[in-house]
Parts: structure tokens; C-alpha cells; sequence
């Protein structure tokens, strides 16, 4: 116990100690602190007083000379310390001595030997630390928070999941507002999402499973928050106390529909306050999805068309998809079709856009029936870009395997087309306004 008061009462009176500065000797004090401390089995109950009365010396006097000094310092209080002792004002005292250790390694030691800022790393660690005591619930949220915000794309997957798991604890004990647990989620989960591209890109298994494991972290979280009931329910009231809020409202806006809850009423009625407060393609498009969702065709294609404006390519490129959809379910193929063309050449790897010109494809038979032969020459057109879509995106293997396997059953036979002179292999060219050319298979049915 004397032990440990002197060095608690040593830490909070360093200021105080310049003169016995002047008369302690740094090198030969690290090197009897070391010796020890190499030995040490990190328990408190085996921790040596020399080790200790030399490392206070060197904490004390000289901090800047060596950062393993620091380091080991972490070391010393945590386990030594703070991790011995029951009673609960020395042990505050203790992780007041934690903290100002960390405070000084960024002092001294803002970067690394290389020249590289390690702020964000020393904040993320002290954090981490931090979170083991519940007094300290507020400290370990803030220097976790400063850490991913120093560090961004960089951050360790610990400190993202540190963070998150802090920002949940905040929300539950009332000292933030539950809607930052779902803007935390979305802005880690776009750190761990660039990792785990990063990490497979490189071939690093070790650094891409630590930030898998995170991800399912993270989504396992967010789970008791994130049903449509719940967001509702943490956003209509920031809504309501902040309607015109822009900024706000975008972001009301992104979550619900990021979230498939764009049928609320409350996304509608946020959708619609921020187009008037701001009209842009990126306000349209929020309507003409929640418009879309009621089946409100008419009304929802006159904002999306407005959406394939935004500067956004992904949100432009959905709206034309949304548009192509309408255009089929309104039997309005070519138009669909044109649309759904749009969406592919701002992104040449989504495979969707061929699935929905697949189905306005399948859907004509009747609107291509010229011939009976014809009419189902536009189920071959239609599994030429189900395989194209999988071809493009492996994501959509699936569904264009089962659309291929369904609609193949309806191809003709091969009497069907042997009246018309048409034999398997055969290119065959699908008229009407498809106007596309194929080769033909047949059916067994």
C-alpha cells in the first residue's frame, strides 16, 4: 500500500519536483527500472519496488527521454496498481495516474521513429484501457472517438470496435442520444468496409479477418436499433425538434433508406421537407423511392428522373434502375429498356440493370407475337442477359441461374421453329422493338 501511494502521490507532484530533476541520473534509472521490469510477470503481486522507485524517477524527471519508459509505465499502473487495490478512491487516483501517462507519450511522443503520427493509436490504446472501469465510461467514449477521427481509413479494427461498443454504452446510460449509435455504425462500417477491400486486394488473411470479425461486431450491435420501428421512433423526434434542419434531414433521409424503411411516414414527410428546403436530385430521389414503394408510379417518375441528376453516380444509377422497373411493371419495354442501358454505363459491373431488361425481355411476348415462333424468340433474348448478368457481377449468379432454368422452359420446341425453318445454333434475330440477335435453343417440354 505505501508502494502504491508513493507512486500516485509522486505523478500528481511532478510539477513540483524540478530540484530532484537535477539530481537523478536517467540512464542508470531506466536501466535498473528495465531490468527488473523484463523480469516481470506483469502481476502486482510480483512486482518489484526497485523496478517501481526507479521507473517514478524516471516518469518524474525525465519522460522525454525514452518512450519505452511510457509504455512500460501503462504497464505498471494498470496491472501493478489499479487492478490491486479495492478500494475505490485510491483506485480512481490510480487511473488518474494511467491517463496522465498516456497524456505524456503524446506529449513527447507524437510520432513515431519514422516520422508517422501516432496520436490516434496512443488515444485508442488509453481508451481500451479506460473501458474496463465504469467511472471512466465518458473518458474511454472520447479518446476512442478522437482516435478513429484521427486515424480514419487507418484506424486499428480494435478501437472501431471499442467505439462502437462505448457509443452503445453512452446510449444506454442516457449520456448521448440513441440516433449516434446509428451514425456511428454507418461511418465505422465504411472504415471497415474499405479494410476488408484493402486487406483482400493485398492478401492480408490476419488483418482482413480481424476486420470481419469487427463487421459482424458492429452488426450484431446495431441490431436492437436498427428495425424500422426503432428508427422511427429515435428520428422523429430529432425530426421534430429540428425539422428544417438540412443537414439533419439528409441524414434522416439516408438511414431510413439505407434501411428499407422508406414506407414510414416519417420517411416521406422528411423526404418531402428537405426537397422543399433544398430541392436537389438528391431530395428527388428520396421521394421517388418512398413513391415507388406506395406504387405511385406517375408520381415517383418525375422525381427520379430529376435524381439521375445528382453529381451522386450511385444514386443516379439507382434512380435510372427504379425507373427501368417502372417502365416494365407500366409495360413500356423500350422505354424500360433505355433506362435500364442509362444504369449500365455508369457502372459496367452491376449486374441488375441486365436482369431487369431480362424481364421487360420475357414480359413481351404478346407485344412481339408476330409470329408463334416470335413470341417466345423473346424468352432466348431474355436468358442472353440473364447470362450476361451474371457474367458482369458473380453477385447475380442465383437469381440468373434460376431466371435462365425458369424461362428456358418456355423457349420453343423444335417443332415450333422447324416451321419456320429455324434449327438449334441458328442465329435468329428478335424483332419487333427489341431488335436484338440470338441464337436458337429449344425446349424439351
Amino acid at each position: 500500500m505505501k508502494l502504491r501511494k508513493i507512486l500516485f502521490l509522486g505523478a500528481i507532484l511532478c510539477m513540483t519536483s524540478i530540484a530532484f530533476a537535477q539530481d537523478t541520473d536517467c540512464d542508470a534509472e531506466i536501466s535498473i527500472y528495465r531490468a527488473s521490469f523484463k523480469q516481470w510477470d506483469g502481476k502486482a503481486s510480483t512486482a518489484n519496488p526497485v523496478m517501481i522507485s526507479a521507473w517514478r524517477k524516471v516518469f518524474l524527471t525525465c519522460p522525454g527521454a525514452k518512450e519505452r519508459t511510457l509504455i512500460d509505465g501503462t504497464k505498471i499502473v494498470n496491472n501493478a496498481f489499479i487492478r490491486n487495490t479495492k478500494d475505490a478512491d485510491l483506485r480512481e487516483k490510480y487511473i488518474d495516474t494511467l491517463v496522465m501517462v498516456y497524456e505524456t507519450r503524446v506529449q513527447y511522443f507524437p510520432n513515431t521513429a519514422k516520422g508517422v503520427n501516432q496520436v490516434g493509436n496512443i488515444k485508442g490504446r488509453m481508451g481500451l484501457d479506460l473501458m474496463g472501469f465504469n467511472t471512466r465510461m465518458e473518458q474511454a467514449y472520447n479518446a476512442l472517438k478522437e482516435a478513429v477521427e484521427i486515424d480514419g481509413n487507418n484506424s486499428n479494427y480494435a478501437f472501431i470496435d471499442g467505439l462502437f461498443s462505448s457509443t452503445i454504452n453512452m446510449a444506454k446510460a442516457g449520456k448521448i442520444d440513441e440516433a449516434v449509435i446509428l451514425d456511428a455504425y454507418s461511418s465505422l462500417m465504411d472504415i471497415v468496409e474499405f479494410n476488408i477491400k484493402k486487406y483482400t486486394e493485398s492478401g492480408d488473411e490476419k488483418s482482413l479477418n480481424n476486420y470481419m470479425t469487427t463487421k459482424g461486431n458492429l452488426e450484431a450491435g446495431v441490431q436492437p436499433y436498427a428495425n424500422c420501428d426503432d428508427l422511427v421512433r429515435i428520428y422523429k423526434k430529432k425530426f421534430d425538434a429540428e425539422p428544417d434542419n438540412v443537414e439533419l434531414l439528409n441524414k434522416i433521409a439516408s438511414v431510413l433508406s439505407a434501411r428499407n424503411c422508406d414506407k414510414s411516414d416519417l420517411y416521406l414527410a422528411v423526404a418531402i421537407k428537405l426537397h422543399k428546403l433544398n430541392p436537389s436530385p438528391e431530395s428527388a430521389y428520396f421521394i421517388g423511392k418512398r413513391y415507388l414503394a406506395d406504387q405511385e408510379y406517375n408520381k415517383a417518375t418525375s422525381y427520379l428522373i430529376e435524381a439521375t441528376k445528382s453529381a451522386d453516380t450511385k444514386s443516379a444509377q439507382q434512380a435510372y434502375k427504379y425507373l427501368a422497373q417502372i417502365m416494365w411493371k407500366e409495360g413500356k419495354g423500350e422505354q424500360g429498356r433505355a433506362y435500364a442501358r442509362k444504369a449500365i454505363e455508369l457502372d459496367k459491373t452491376d449486374g441488375e440493370p441486365y436482369m431487369i431488361i431480362g424481364y421487360i425481355y420475357a414480359s413481351s411476348g404478346k407485344e412481339c407475337a408476330s409470329n408463334p415462333l416470335h413470341a417466345k424468340a423473346v424468352y432466348w433474348a431474355a436468358a442472353d442477359k440473364f447470362q450476361k448478368a451474371k457474367e458482369v457481377d458473380p453477385s447475380m449468379a442465383t437469381k440468373a441461374n434460376d431466371m435462365i432454368k425458369e424461362y428456358s422452359k418456355l423457349f420453343p420446341t423444335s417443332e415450333d421453329a422447324f416451321f419456320y425453318n429455324v434449327f438449334e445454333g441458328d442465329e435468329y434475330q428478335v424483332e419487333c422493338w427489341i431488335n436484338e440477335t440470338t441464337k436458337a435453343r429449344f425446349s424439351n417440354n
